[in-house]
């Protein structure tokens, strides 16, 4: 059963962003928004290659002031949204006169890790081969395709680094897959203590013929390869000691990629947080009371707590990224919580406060919401 702590009823969890006025001055912003208040289905598609237009003129002379510009000045979490897939588009597009082009893919890798002290997962996969041999048995990657995959594991940060337009650049511009990737990526070794969970990539390049069947399947369902995909990668990063859980996604482009890790982490970080809350609070015979709540940093969070104690309690942060729906998160959650037979759930209203006094502040079953903040 969902309850809003307010009316007993289910609510909506608010968007605590804050976004700008729309800048008129902004060449693409000022196309964005033209093409979101058009109307007229033959305009949207005029306007839309206008924008696509803008954004590859932005890449090509790779004015990256002017991109950031427009997706710091975006002014809704849609516009935001609308933006950056229009950007992927542009990016992910090859010439269509070119006989081939460079499609830059990542595997994104959630490592979900475990152990009693402190550990060190590896950032290299000992035989990467074996990777790429098990993707090409599932017809993931064509038999007969050029492509390369870098041992290497690569972090977030370094994936972030690599910006749009070096990414259009690449597309057009590498002729072989074996040369391998234009950048120096270093291994990112995963170092934690207890327990986490980590997002890596396995990074490659797959060279697309004008006219052939794709080189790799981007976004293919996770099918018969997707076990044995897990199973051979936890193999190669089994570390003694660690319990290990690997959850591989297929193949996305670079920028979708990163986007895909970022949400997975996320859920299964919030998955990971439930359960052991919920096994501590029922261990102890008590009932559990979940609390979400949004906060002016940005920031869903999430509190755990048992009915019957009103002094011990766990939380967990989600900070909101650009395109983050706290409505799609909300979503999760409750399923979640429903899964895990929460009877209560509480759904804070109203924004909330970052911190109170020099604390960050958490609503609670026991600390009550700041009202009409």
């Amino acid at each position: 059963m969902i309850l809003s702590f307010s009316s007993g009823q289910p609510m909506t969890l608010p968007d605590p962003r804050l976004y700008p006025r729309v800048n008129p001055n902004n060449p693409l912003i000022r196309t964005l928004m033209s093409l979101l208040t058009e109307h007229d289905a033959e305009l949207v598609i005029q306007k839309r290659k206008t924008l696509h237009t803008q954004l590859a003129e932005v890449l090509a002379t790779q004015d990256h002031a002017a991109l950031n510009a427009a997706l710091t000045q975006a002014p809704s979490h849609y516009a935001y949204s609308v933006l950056w897939e229009a950007l992927r588009q542009v990016v992910e597009q090859a010439d269509p006169y070119s006989a081939q082009s460079a499609t830059l893919f990542a595997i994104p890798l959630i490592l979900v890790a475990g152990i009693k002290g402190q550990a060190q997962l590896p950032g290299k996969l000992g035989d990467i081969d074996a990777i790429t041999a098990l993707l090409k048995q599932h017809d993931v990657i064509a038999a007969d395709a050029d492509v390369y995959l870098s041992a290497r594991l690569a972090h977030p940060e370094q994936m972030a680094s690599v910006n749009p337009a070096q990414l259009a650049l690449w597309r057009d511009q590498l002729q072989y897959a074996s040369g391998g990737l234009p950048v120096a990526l270093e291994e990112a070794p995963v170092q934690f203590k207890d327990e986490g969970v980590f997002a890596r990539f396995i990074v490659g390049i797959a060279i697309q013929r004008k006219g052939a069947p794709p080189a790799i399947k981007l976004n293919a369902r996770i099918g018969a390869w997707g076990v044995p995909l897990a199973q051979e990668i936890g193999r190669q990063l089994q570390t003694n000691g660690v319990t290990l859980f690997t959850i591989p996604r297929a193949p996305q482009s670079w920028l979708a990629a990163q986007e895909s890790a970022r949400q997975t982490q996320n859920e299964t970080r919030l998955q990971v947080a439930t359960s052991n809350a919920l096994r501590s609070i029922r261990n102890n015979g008590r009932t559990p009371v979940v609390v979400m709540a949004a906060h002016e940093s940005g920031e869903i969070r999430i509190t755990f707590a048992a009915q019957e104690d009103d002094e011990r309690w766990e939380g967990f942060v989600w900070p909101l990224a650009p395109l983050d729906d706290a409505a799609q998160i909300l979503a999760f959650a409750q399923d979640l919580f429903a899964e895990c037979h929460v009877d209560e759930v509480r759904v804070i209203d109203a924004v909330q406060p970052d911190r109170v006094g020099e604390l960050p502040f958490f609503v609670t079953a026991h600390i009550p919401p700041v009202a009409h903040h």
